[in-house]
């Protein structure tokens, strides 16, 4: 009996130290290939992407953020936008949010699994017919949530944070030639080419190799 109950002890111990995790330890931002991007970090957008879709030009961190606890967390994103030049931020977290003047804000609340990543879904939304976008820096924060009334999730706590860099450095030596994302091939849901958008799903394949998904309504 005795050893059952410090069994049970140790496991609730474990369990409250789960709870208890911070937001620092329990999130990570990582990119698009699994890699770690540390707490701290800058991680530069240089590509320009034309959606011939939906008639928009954007910068996109393909980025996410992993759950690496062993609980499921009620995850948000604090948004320093403070320095941004033009055009506007789009954040799809919860609901899509467009923020077009500088400020810091917060984003929608999502749900991530123990072990399990989600992408931020933010992009920099810049006018047309940009071909240099103007150099600036975005701060990116992955928090924890807590709930509230009628289980509405509210932003609570700090975790990692990462400086997104957009466009080339004005300042940079080096002259690199700006590289626009164009799209290559279309197809749709079947697999078949296609030479212009069709309802549905459409399979995008892009000048830098990859590939997307999108919902043509």
């Amino acid at each position: 009996m005795k050893r059952i109950l410090l069994v049970a002890a140790v496991l609730f111990s474990i369990s409250m130290g789960a709870m208890a995790q911070s937001a620092k330890s329990a999130l990570q931002f990582v990119d698009d290939k699994g890699n770690v991007i540390p707490d701290g970090s800058v991680f530069e957008v240089t590509e320009i992407i034309k959606d011939e879709d939906f008639g928009e030009t954007y910068m996109k961190p393909n980025l996410f953020i992993k759950n690496v606890s062993g609980l499921k967390k009620m995850v948000a994103m604090k948004l320093d936008l403070t320095s941004m030049p033009e055009g506007k931020m789009k954040c799809c977290i919860g609901n899509c949010e467009f923020y077009d003047t500088p400020s810091i804000r917060t984003s929608g609340s999502m749900s991530i699994a123990a072990g399990k990543s989600e992408s931020i879904e933010t992009e920099w939304l810049i006018p047309d017919g940009t071909t240099t976008p103007k150099y600036w820096t975005a701060v990116l924060t992955a928090g924890l949530c807590k709930e509230g009334a009628a289980a509405v999730y509210e932003y609570s706590e700090d975790g990692p944070s990462i400086k997104v860099r957009f466009g080339k450095d004005p300042t940079a030596v080096t002259s690199v030639k700006e590289n626009t994302v164009t799209e290559v091939e279309r197809y749709n849901v079947q697999g078949q080419k296609i030479s212009k958008p069709c309802k549905g799903i459409n399979i995008i394949k892009l000048s830098n190799g990859k590939t997307v998904k999108k919902l043509i309504p």
